[in-house]
């Protein structure tokens, strides 16, 4: 890695350098004195300037949000909505279920017909990226548990 592209040196040297100073300009962490020396650069350098222009356009926008949590009873009707987590349970394993089940048909299929070699290769491709999504899921789902700093709230 080049040191000099991944993080911000003082003075900067080109233009590339000075974008990241941007985005530290607009969180604040500038000095006086590198805050006049971005300035007087901006006023000379049109792809910065509009590069400024746009962090500041972003930042004003995300300050001025009138973000909110929802309320109770928001909550309550969407809970309600969309259904029980039992529900949702159970259609999630049913669907899991069905797609193994198929996928172990399919493989039987594969190694009891005697098709092109392409159809194997598309067999053995969709059985191969169901079982890495499965595990996928899986592994996300104990790293979460293991980790979610949440898990206690009560609402």
């Amino acid at each position: 890695m080049n040191p000099s592209h991944d993080s911000p040196t003082w003075p900067p040297g080109d233009c590339r350098q000075i974008r990241l100073w941007l985005n530290a300009r607009s969180d604040g962490e500038c000095t006086p004195a590198q805050e006049g020396w971005l300035a007087e650069h901006l006023q000379g350098c049109a792809p910065c300037a509009f590069e400024w222009a746009e962090l500041e356009r972003i930042r004003l926008v995300f300050q001025h949000a009138r973000l909110r949590e929802p309320a109770d009873f928001e909550r309550e009707a969407l809970s309600k909505a969309l259904g029980p987590k039992l529900l949702e349970t159970a259609g999630w394993s049913l669907f899991v279920a069905g797609a193994l089940i198929l996928a172990i048909f399919a493989g039987m299929e594969m190694f009891d017909d005697d098709g092109p070699l392409l159809q194997h290769l598309a067999l053995a491709a969709l059985l191969g990226g169901l079982l890495m999504i499965f595990l996928r899921v899986l592994i996300e789902r104990l790293r979460v548990q293991k980790h979610d700093p949440y898990r206690d709230v009560q609402r």
